[in-house]
């Protein structure tokens, strides 16, 4: 091989080389757009970060791992609402441990006012909201269907105001018109200490309900056993043309659980009971499967209205992603959640939704969840 050759062959591996780099260059700036208040602690080789694309957080801890591979990092800090949800590390499994108090109080500094500051993105989603009632001989399936645009604005470290418009798309499940309107509206406060994690909310909820709601959740995310309590005082309303109907405070809910996770099949048993939202009381068994993406679960609950049995699932709704800039973004929502109830008119073990149940959220961080997929990439 002559000279020239030599010079034209290292030319060539040089120009493959640059264009790989930049390749990647590229993929890890996507990768890394995705990602909101990214924090690099380069003394304790971890980085904080929140990232709203995904109910599954795997994903969110695998693309840190690869986005930010040149910090040189091995453990992952999720952040939910800008609050720190645990510490995890990769070695031949994935490791979950708790933040100590001197570990939150150094990242709560770097915080700004509003916490919105702190590289947030205008973040939007498309929510879908659906409600069906089946075995009517004349209508088989009767519903209401409606779609809203959402967003939410963090205003101090785990408090957040969500609100959005809500369009109605059908609806011959009740006889209320279907006008654009308000979609659910709350302030919501996260905290996490340890293994303590607390949710407050107050607002407007889904299933017509206002009023305040505070869920508490022990929960040793790399133990079996979690433990929570829920509570809230609410009233009736809706959106009748060209206003706003409401009664009075008046509906109670207390609700106790107690739920054990069996690791190898990533099933979840869970018992609940207390005071529902029509004044009934009563006990709920709970079975729930967690697949990559999916969750599945199916219940029996008996009240003093009576009894009845249903299936619930989570589902995130593709595509994901619509538009995404330095400052905003478009995406659908991580997850649209639906519960069937076999028997219908009773009024039985009925609850409202806030934005989130914590134990649900919770579920996704647990470590053997997040360790079976840590297993299946390698």
């Amino acid at each position: 091989m002559n000279n020239r050759t030599c010079l034209i062959f290292s030319l060539l591996v040089l120009n493959c080389t640059i264009r790989l780099a930049a390749q990647d260059s590229e993929k890890n700036y996507k990768l890394r757009n995705n990602f909101e208040n990214v924090q690099v602690d380069t003394a304790a080789s971890s980085i904080y970060y929140e990232h709203r694309l995904y109910r599954n957080p795997f994903i969110g801890i695998y693309e840190a791992k690869k986005a930010f591979s040149d910090a040189e990092v091995n453990t992952f800090i999720p952040l939910f609402q800008g609050i720190p949800v645990g510490k995890y590390s990769f070695g031949r499994q994935l490791e979950f441990s708790p933040l100590t108090a001197a570990e939150r109080n150094n990242q709560k500094r770097l915080n700004k006012f509003p916490l919105q500051k702190n590289n947030y993105k205008l973040d939007f989603w498309i929510q879908p909201y659906f409600a069906a009632i089946f075995g009517n001989f004349e209508k088989p399936v009767q519903s209401n269907t409606s779609v809203a645009i959402q967003s939410q604005f963090y205003i101090l470290p785990g408090l957040s105001l969500q609100a959005g418009i809500l369009f109605p798309v059908t609806n011959d499940l009740d006889g209320r018109p279907k006008n654009i309107r308000p979609a659910p509206v709350f302030l919501n406060q996260f905290y996490a200490s340890g293994y303590h994690f607390l949710s407050a909310s107050a607002g407007f909820f889904q299933n017509d309900q206002y009023g305040f709601n505070v869920q508490y959740r022990h929960a040793n995310l790399s133990s079996p056993w979690s433990f929570g309590l829920e509570t809230g005082l609410t009233g009736f309303y809706y959106y009748p043309r060209g206003g706003i109907y409401n009664e009075r405070l008046d509906k109670l809910l207390l609700i106790a659980d107690a739920a054990y996770r069996f690791a190898g099949p990533d099933l979840t048993l869970k018992v609940s009971g207390g005071h529902y939202l029509a004044g009934d009381t009563g006990a709920r068994l709970e079975v729930l499967r967690q697949f990559t993406n999916v969750e599945i679960g199916f219940y029996a609950m008996t009240t003093t209205n009576g009894s009845t049995i249903g299936f619930n699932f989570a589902i995130p709704v593709p595509p994901g992603k619509l538009l995404q800039g330095k400052q905003a973004r478009l995406r659908t929502t991580d997850e649209f959640r639906w519960e069937y109830t076999y028997t219908r008119g009773y009024r039985i073990g009925e609850r409202y939704r806030t934005g989130y149940q914590l134990d649900q959220k919770l579920r996704q961080y647990h470590r053997d969840y997040l360790n079976r997929q840590y297993r299946q990439l390698n």
